[in-house]
């Protein structure tokens, strides 16, 4: 059986601006202590949609990318 150690994932953090949005990730960060993050990309402008148009603030605007692993369980 083939495993596959170190493998990327990667988290999407939504906010509704800068300042949620690194809030929601400290959060997510606090919350998954045992991964190992690989990058935290900077705080990106989600593109333009009808949905943020008409909706109201609460629809999130920016979005920031965790790259991490996850623990590697040892085999019993």
């Amino acid at each position: 059986m083939k495993r596959l150690d170190n493998l990327v994932k990667e988290h999407l953090i939504l906010g509704t601006d800068r300042r949620d949005a690194e809030t929601q990730r400290d959060l997510w960060l606090s919350q998954n202590p045992a991964l190992k993050v690989i990058r935290v990309h900077g705080v990106t402008p989600e593109p333009q949609t009808l949905l943020m148009r008409i909706g109201s603030k609460h629809v999130p605007r920016v979005s920031i990318v965790v790259e991490f692993e996850e623990p590697s369980v040892a085999a019993e």
